[in-house]
């Protein structure tokens, strides 16, 4: 990535240069030593003077150096140091390190964080150009891999699931703020970190942490302008009228809802607002509450543009999903889901911590079901049950219709049916 300013360039750059299934966690295809440049070996050897047993590979528009150093307590752990090939710019330096050398308030923070129970894999230092200094611990319990983002005082940016075993983290490479953005960052948030900038075609996205020690992540369109500034809260952090509001809506805990999420939007074009994601036995609902309690469901941008998802997940839902708009995307449980709209229906897209994508889910009419699902229905040992909801779901494996179904005395289940009528569970 270079600048912000160049975003088709960065958009054709890093399609060139990354895995077509790369997003947040993206994997950049090796190239040969032969064309590293004397301008990055210089830069290498500027910086590391003391490096040895010192192997060069390229990786899109970067000169990578994996090599021993002893110009740290580390030195027998790895280090790679990335260099735009084109000039020799250091970009970033990745160090394996033990856990006993993280910052006391990175350890503390994991410690007492909800992943302190879990193995500890692996932890990794992470010095880029122009940001914070990050430290990744990836851990791992059941089968099921984290990584944990820290800044150096204990601040967890970022949790991402299931990242693979050679992630580089070579889009973790920030992209270099415009003026602008940097002028209404300072003045917006004066003291703030930035955690990282990442310029794709439909705008720049920037995570910042304040002086408060709270992250929030700013998006901006194509011409550098604010569009808005998000902040996930806790339920304590919510003001006593937008909790009135919603104790008092259809949407209520005493009618079912549980909050699974809550989020403060600034935004340029509606205001402030919180939105709250409440699931129910009877589906899930988003709705915003303005901060004099004003309630209604939300409804995503209809002209999207409000993500920034990396320009391979562009690709595949321009690929996959041609015409799609992107509407907006956030994280659940480590997994990256976006939203588009794709034909006139909103559908939703999962992809791990390496990019993978692996399903996407929109919502049906029961009405519309095809008559082999029904038919399966009501020849299985479900036939008196009634169809209550149903969703379509794509997946690397196949396709199939989820349906919930509900029975006498509340009884309920989910069941997975083929657009032929093959049932796949129970």
């Amino acid at each position: 990535m270079k600048t912000i300013k160049l975003f088709r360039n960065l958009w054709i750059l890093a399609a060139a240069a990354l895995a077509a299934t790369g997003c947040e966690k993206e994997h950049a295809a090796p190239g040969g030593a032969a064309t590293v440049s004397e301008a990055a070996r210089a830069a290498f050897e500027t910086r590391y003077p003391d490096a040895s047993q010192v192997r060069w590979e390229m990786k899109g528009e970067y000169a990578v150096a994996e090599f021993a150093w002893n110009g740290t307590r580390a030195a027998a752990s790895g280090h790679a140091a990335w260099f735009v090939n084109a000039d020799g710019r250091w970009s970033m330096t990745e160090t394996d390190i033990r856990f006993d050398e993280l910052p006391e308030a990175v350890r503390r923070a994991f410690e007492a964080g909800e992943y302190a129970s879990w193995r500890v894999d692996d932890v990794d230092k992470l010095e880029r150009s122009g940001v914070e200094v990050i430290y990744v611990i990836e851990v791992e319990q059941n089968g099921t891999e984290m990584d944990l983002y820290y800044t150096a005082d204990g601040v967890l940016v970022k949790c991402v699931a299931d990242s693979g075993a050679d992630y580089d983290y070579g889009d973790f490479i920030p992209s270099a703020p415009s003026g602008g953005i940097e002028s209404f960052i300072a003045s917006r948030y004066p003291g703030a970190r930035i955690i990282d900038v990442d310029a794709e075609y439909e705008g720049t996205e920037v995570e910042l942490v304040d002086a408060g020690r709270v992250k929030h992540e700013l998006f901006f369109d194509r011409g550098e302008n604010w569009q808005y500034t998000k902040t996930e809260l806790r339920r304590a952090e919510l003001p006593s009228a937008v909790v009135a509001a919603w104790e008092a809506s259809d949407y209520s805990e005493a009618k079912g809802y549980r909050l699974d999420d809550v989020d403060l939007y600034e935004t340029a074009s509606e205001g402030t607002f919180y939105r709250l994601e409440l699931e129910s036995r009877g589906g899930d609902v988003k709705v915003k509450i303005t901060p004099d309690g004003t309630l209604s469901l939300y409804e995503a941008p209809q002209t999207g543009g409000g993500a920034a998802v990396g320009s391979s997940i562009e690709e595949f839902i321009a690929s996959r999903y041609p015409g799609a708009v992107i509407l907006e995307k956030d994280y659940d449980d480590g997994y990256l889901e976006v939203d588009i709209r794709h034909e006139g229906v909103e559908k939703e897209l999962r992809f791990n911590g390496a990019g993978q994508w692996l399903k996407s889910s929109w919502e049906v009419r029961v009405a519309s079901l095809p008559a082999a699902v029904t038919e399966a229905v009501r020849n299985s040992a479900y036939a008196d049950y009634r169809i209550d909801d149903a969703e379509f779901v794509e997946t690397p494996d196949g396709v199939w219709y989820a349906l919930e179904l509900e029975g006498s005395r509340d009884r309920e289940l989910t069941l997975r049916v083929t657009p032929e009528g093959t049932l796949l569970d129970r």
